[in-house]
């Protein structure tokens, strides 16, 4: 049986006990989008472990809205190896600030309570948003780990292509999600702002209903050209939603992040 074990970790301070790992895991963070949930990267997730056995979702890290981090350990933590972190976020319709904010809040955490120097980040639509605006707003200064590389998956950098979006869905985010809002103007303004050692590959899929292949790749406008990797999925059958659940985006994620085939 699984034991589950809960850390929290103040809005102020870091108070949980620190570890000090042997050797240096190899972390990567997924971070849903808009609405998300548990069930978000759940099944892709279990996929990297069970099917193709590319490391193991070892913490579920959970983001109050007042800041406050939460880690459920999923059994031990071990010191190396490939390591999972699924971020969960409880005000899932946040403006992009906000929400940026809270990711580094579970950054930081990560960093201070478990020493992981370096991280990857997985981010699926608006979660692909946030963590370009957290490496603009926040990697420079301290207690932060390194973000190696990034991957954003159907992330809407000039905006959604659905007009009616904003009379279905409610919340900062969805206003931030329409095509020239303030938010994603601050993004492009923000530019110079973004790393520049940190490689970054933008999926977009011709079946997404939300996002078009253009509004992903409005990204190559943030990203040093060096840096940028893109790939399309060109499947009408593979939706918004769908593009966490296709085996074609799990290899293209295993090879940006760890050369797998």
């Amino acid at each position: 049986m699984l034991v589950s074990l809960l850390i929290f970790i103040g809005y102020d301070t870091l108070t949980a006990s620190s570890r000090i790992n042997a050797s240096p895991p190899n972390v990567t963070v997924f971070v849903h989008g808009y609405k998300g949930t548990a069930v978000s990267f759940r099944s892709m997730l279990e996929r990297f472990e069970k099917d193709h056995r590319w490391g193991k979702t070892t913490i579920i890290c959970r983001v109050k809205s007042n800041g406050q981090v939460v880690f459920n350990e999923i059994g031990k933590v071990p010191s190396s190896g490939r390591l999972f972190v699924q971020l969960i976020f409880e005000d899932n319709r946040a403006s992009f600030q906000d929400t940026a904010y809270w990711l580094s809040k579970a950054l930081h955490a990560l960093h201070e309570t478990y020493k992981f120097e370096n991280v990857n980040i997985v981010g699926h639509s608006m979660g692909g948003i946030v963590s370009v605006k957290f490496l603009e707003e926040y990697t420079k200064k301290p207690g932060y780990p390194f973000i190696h590389k990034l991957v954003v998956i159907g992330s809407p950098f000039s905006g959604l292509k659905d007009k009616d979006y904003l009379k279905r869905n409610w919340g900062p985010a969805a206003a931030d999600l329409m095509p020239n809002s303030a938010a994603l103007q601050t993004l492009l303004k923000q530019k110079d702002s973004f790393p520049s050692d940190v490689n970054v590959l933008a999926i977009a899929g011709t079946g997404d209903q939300l996002v078009s292949v253009d509004s992903v790749l409005t990204l190559e406008k943030i990203v040093p050209r060096s840096r940028f990797q893109k790939a399309v999925i060109a499947d009408r059958r593979i939706d918004h939603s769908g593009l966490h659940e296709s085996e074609k985006v799990d290899r293209l994620i295993g090879r940006f992040l760890w050369s797998e085939q």
